[in-house]
């Protein structure tokens, strides 16, 4: 990838993902529906206005296209949730990060309803393998983490709302995750056990991997599947990110990794993950669009291929809304009925011009109404 991206994406990670560890989460004696500890039943307790949990349908990938066991195409539709605490910036603790996750993590409910009441079908909630070991939040253990992510999951499912739950520590690894990256098996062993047997949670493994070679990429990646699908036993959908950070294709790697689910399972269930930010562009048009249809493009429909990220800004220069606007009108009008599996957007509340919804009214920004207007679809969907 062009040296431009990698460090566009670098710096973004720095400002938005990578290197927290450790805000403590606030104290309260407030009711239950304000506090933000954990009481001992919310991984099953369910609001009395809330129907009991049903069930999603299995996803599958089939070919080239995600579909439910009922055979129907699947179209993910969906936004990322911050809801999991691992906020720090530059290893200081940054207090409008935390207030992001938890007033996500508080308001779940009314978050995941409002979300599947816009026509979306999918949350992805990042979470952080460091963060579970070290207990840096003071949530008293591993068996807390898992409880909040339980209640999170439970309010999005009940909701109707698939969900993808990404691991992000590789943003911050690097050229490391070569050797770093079995360090998340024993959270991933957990949090799949957690939830065998419920349709509706798919997973992510390796965020955005980078500064790797395709041949590294393709080893740790093999490594990956084969704790998942050997070790851990599970066979639904998993979401694989590519090298430089999930903005590269390369289809011969690709069909490599794939061909090598196939030798696991039998049948592979693998969705191939893009990402991308506008990298100082103003619009998705001329050399933009046409370094996409190269680079990715010309492979939709002959391939798996998700959009498990994409947002407008990053540190080249200011938001660029106009290119967002034309590439979620291109997602909409091109990839998806050509065959791509869907898309997940960053991010439904935040610090930056990257948010769709206000921090202070909580209404659709300019961003969260372009989302809105290309890839809602109705509830029943």
């Amino acid at each position: 990838m062009p040296p431009a991206v990698v460090v566009v994406v670098v710096a973004l990670v720095c400002t938005a993902c990578s290197g927290r560890v450790g805000l403590p989460l606030p104290q309260t004696t407030a009711a239950p529906t304000t506090s933000t500890s954990i009481p001992p039943t919310t991984s099953t307790s369910v609001p009395p206005h809330h129907h009991h949990v049903t069930l999603l349908s299995a996803l599958k990938v089939v070919g080239r296209t995600l579909e439910q066991s009922s055979g129907q195409r699947f179209v993910m539709r969906g936004v990322i949730v911050y809801a999991m605490p691992f906020y720090e910036t530059n290893r200081e603790p940054d207090p409008a990060l935390a207030s992001v996750t938890e007033a996500a993590y508080v308001n779940r409910w009314a978050m995941f309803a409002r979300i599947r009441a816009l026509g979306f079908n999918t949350v992805k909630i990042p979470v952080s393998s460091a963060v579970y070991s070290g207990d840096a939040y003071g949530l008293d253990g591993t068996s807390v983490y898992l409880a909040r992510l339980r209640a999170i999951v439970n309010a999005a499912n009940i909701e109707g709302l698939y969900v993808v739950l990404c691991w992000s520590d590789a943003i911050g690894e690097g050229y490391w995750v070569i050797t770093e990256y079995s360090s998340a098996f024993s959270m991933m062993k957990a949090v799949e056990f957690t939830f065998a047997g419920n349709p509706g949670v798919i997973y992510e493994p390796l965020d955005e991997p980078h500064e790797i070679s395709w041949s590294q990429w393709i080893a740790i990646s093999e490594r990956m599947l084969q704790y998942w699908r050997a070790t851990i036993g599970y066979r639904g959908v998993i979401i694989a990110d590519t090298e430089g950070w999930s903005w590269n294709f390369d289809p011969s790697y690709v069909n490599a990794l794939i061909s090598y689910d196939e030798a696991l399972l039998g049948t592979p269930n693998l969705l191939i993950a893009n990402h991308r930010y506008p990298n100082g562009n103003s619009c998705f048009c001329g050399a933009e669009r046409a370094t996409w249809d190269s680079v990715i493009g010309q492979y939709i429909g002959s391939f798996p291929l998700i959009g498990s990220e994409y947002g407008i800004e990053d540190v080249v220069g200011p938001p660029e809304l106009a290119w967002g606007q034309d590439f979620v009108t291109y997602l909409k009008n091109n990839a998806i009925p050509s065959g791509f599996n869907g898309a997940l957007m960053f991010v439904w509340n935040w610090i930056n011009p990257n948010t769709m919804t206000d921090p202070a009214t909580g209404k659709l920004t300019a961003w969260g109404t372009a989302i809105f207007d290309a890839l809602s679809a109705s509830p029943s969907n």
